[in-house]
């Protein structure tokens, strides 16, 4: 087998963004096995949409406390979510050993369409009403069962762009693939055996028919999660970051100004300080 064989079923991660994979992976679960004890919980919720970060945050909750503590649903929307969505989400959850449960969201999505008669001609409003819809249900669910934490899907290039709907599906307990740039997050996938075609797959929230994460966001993964590792994680200038990739300097103040534009979205709803000790600012929960 040559060099080049013995890859070929391998993500093939951009040089600067390498990491130790299984070193990473370990702590992942570790981490979830941490949160869940820290919060008295034992199970997991976790919505699957067939995508490559739902997949490997259900792998990864599965390795830390077991296909029985963990519920996985896939919520797709008729006329929306496309049938090889579900085909993919039912493959991972045969391959993980976990019965997958379907609820759609069309008449909940119809429901407040009638009600909010506005939202049939605003597709972004509807659209994080989608999202917000399947993170009630996810919770719904952790309820019912008790004891139980949702854990959100959302990756780190999705957070840092804020291409995520607050209070959707950002809106989790815990998100155990958030420190990860989604060119990782497709890595991983590919070196714990996921299937191929889930993280090769071209990412969509699937909220707007026929709409990918490249045609909102303009550039692929590839290139958005370098501009956003030497920006974050190296502080580097955008001119420099620009003459490195080979891009318009404009085009990288456009993404480095998404980071900041976005910044309410992974934080705590602010609070108006009056006095003593305000929460968040002058006193938090210690950690034991």
């Amino acid at each position: 087998m040559t060099k080049e064989e013995s890859h070929a079923d391998e993500y093939p991660l951009p040089p600067e963004l390498t990491f130790d994979w299984k070193e990473a992976h370990d702590d992942i679960i570790n981490e979830i096995r941490w949160h869940l004890r820290n919060t008295g919980a034992e199970k997991i919720v976790i919505g699957l949409s067939g995508g490559v970060d739902s997949s490997l945050s259900l792998y990864l909750a599965v390795r830390s406390v077991g296909v029985e503590n963990v519920v996985a649903m896939f919520l797709p929307e008729a006329g929306v979510t496309p049938d090889y969505d579900e085909e993919d989400a039912r493959a991972v959850a045969s391959l993980l050993g976990i019965e997958l449960v379907v609820k759609e969201i069309s008449p909940l999505v119809e429901a407040f369409s009638n009600e909010i008669s506005e939202l049939r001609g605003n597709s972004l409003a509807l659209a994080n009403v989608k999202a917000r819809i399947r993170m009630i249900l996810l919770y719904a669910e952790a309820n019912l069962i008790g004891r139980a934490q949702v854990l959100g899907t959302s990756d780190k290039s999705e957070l840092l762009l804020g291409y995520t709907t607050k209070y959707g599906d950002s809106g989790a307990d815990f998100l155990p693939i958030g420190d990860l740039y989604k060119s990782q997050v497709r890595y991983m996938a590919s070196k714990v055996g996921l299937p191929r075609r889930v993280w090769m797959k071209p990412p969509s929230p699937q909220l707007i028919k026929g709409k990918s994460a490249q045609s909102e966001l303009g550039l692929p993964y590839e290139v958005l999660d370098r501009i956003l590792y030497y920006r974050v994680d190296h502080r580097y200038p955008e001119e420099k970051i620009a003459r490195i990739l080979s891009l318009p300097v404009e085009t990288v103040n456009h993404y480095c100004m998404m980071i900041i534009k976005s910044d309410h979205k992974r934080k705590a709803p602010p609070i108006g300080k009056v006095g003593g000790a305000t929460i968040n600012m002058d006193w938090r929960m210690p950690i034991e």
